[in-house]
């Protein structure tokens, strides 16, 4: 299937919220978030702030992938924070890799040199699509969270934009 990517605008806003209600569980993320409304949505995420994937054939948002600072530090300008979500119906069928692909190029442009994350080691799924794509494990934040009567590390991972292959 071919994906069409491009920055997130106002109008995908239902199909992201959408998305994001449906895809959080506490098997990969440690609060989960719902939104009520677009404006609820609007206020989390700007537009631009987000790739968004559409199915070429039917137009339908399949995944997402935020990217900003992590502060507004200007010692952070060169690293983005990024997440991925994968509509259900559309995981495993390259939407994941296609963000990743996209960011990367969009920050080689921008002169990002480092593209980090957070991931559960609950999220195995995840875990393996990120170092597919060249994502390494920095750090990890053992027992970080107590989730459904257990411990759960937080991985730490990023990807060097200056690597490009």
């Amino acid at each position: 299937m071919n994906w069409i990517i491009r920055l997130s605008e106002r109008k995908d806003y239902p199909q992201l919220m959408a998305i994001e209600n449906q895809i959080w569980h506490l098997g990969n993320t440690p609060q989960v978030t719902t939104y009520e409304t677009v404006e609820d949505y609007q206020k989390q995420y700007t537009e631009g702030s987000q790739l968004v994937a559409r199915a070429e054939e039917s137009g339908e948002i399949a995944g997402f992938l935020g990217f900003h600072n992590p502060t507004g530090l200007t010692t952070h300008q060169k690293t983005w924070i990024v997440d991925v979500g994968v509509h259900p119906d559309a995981q495993g069928k390259g939407v994941g890799t296609a963000l990743l692909t996209a960011i990367k190029l969009l920050a080689a442009e921008q002169g990002i040199h480092k593209l980090s994350l957070r991931v559960l080691s609950t999220n195995p799924a995840a875990i393996q699509l990120y170092q597919k794509n060249g994502f390494e494990i920095e750090g990890r934040l053992k027992d970080e969270f107590w989730m459904d009567a257990q411990f759960v590390d937080d991985l730490l991972m990023a990807y060097f934009v200056s690597r490009v292959a």
